[in-house]
């Protein structure tokens, strides 16, 4: 019973930390924000905030997966409505951006890091491959969905592709400073416009040695 009346506790304590911690890495920055900051700022021991989390980074990576299932949950309720191509993958990439939409300051804050590939935290890092798998299934099971669907070898291909291009959308998003980030928005529905189209075009047999190119530039992209 004690247990079970302690883990609410534990739960809600991390999630103070947490939301200190990030609006700490929007007001000054994440390498400015230190550890005893966070611990400062929610009234706790340094030690006892490394019970909770051990790093910086761990805070952030908490934040990286709770984004990326908000992510999921917005764009599969609205891939449940459509088989439509152009639909669903626009369900994804705006869904996305939906679910960042309040934080770019701290996207911003983040990426000096995020972007480094040597450090952990950068999309491309070890560390961070369970977050980017999820965010390429999530492409992977629009194309699968559509009718008729994209077969799975081109999948393979086309959803990395296609993730790759929603993280130039995110660094344009954070950039945009037009109303509602209109911008970007505006680019990302021409840009799918252009390419949904093209999409089925990939299963003729014409376009199987660029198929090839591009599978074998994701792979040695890939290699670490």
């Amino acid at each position: 019973m004690a247990d079970a009346r302690r883990k609410p506790k534990s739960e809600a304590t991390r999630r103070r930390l947490l939301d200190a911690a990030l609006g700490l890495f929007r007001a000054r920055g994440f390498e400015e924000t230190t550890m005893r900051d966070v611990a400062r700022a929610v009234g706790m021991s340094l030690g006892a905030a490394y019970y909770y989390f051990p790093s910086k980074d761990a805070i952030v990576m908490e934040y990286y997966v709770a984004s990326q299932e908000e992510h999921a949950a917005r764009a599969r309720a609205l891939l449940d409505e459509t088989r439509d191509l152009r639909q669903r993958l626009g369900a994804v990439v705006h869904g996305k951006l939906d679910t960042v939409r309040r934080e770019r300051k701290l996207l911003g804050a983040l990426f000096r890091s995020a972007g480094d590939p040597e450090h952990p935290l950068s999309v491309f890092a070890p560390s961070t491959r369970g977050v980017r798998e999820q965010a390429i299934a999530l492409f992977d099971e629009a194309l699968a969905g559509a009718r008729p669907p994209v077969p799975a070898e081109l999948r393979r291909t086309l959803a990395p592709l296609l993730w790759l291009g929603l993280l130039a959308a995110l660094l344009h998003f954070i950039h945009d400073r037009s109303r509602d980030q209109a911008r970007t928005r505006k680019l990302v529905d021409g840009a799918l416009d252009l390419v949904a189209p093209l999409l089925p075009l990939a299963s003729l047999p014409q376009a199987k040695p660029l198929i090839a190119r591009a599978t074998a530039l994701l792979e040695m992209a890939s290699a670490r």
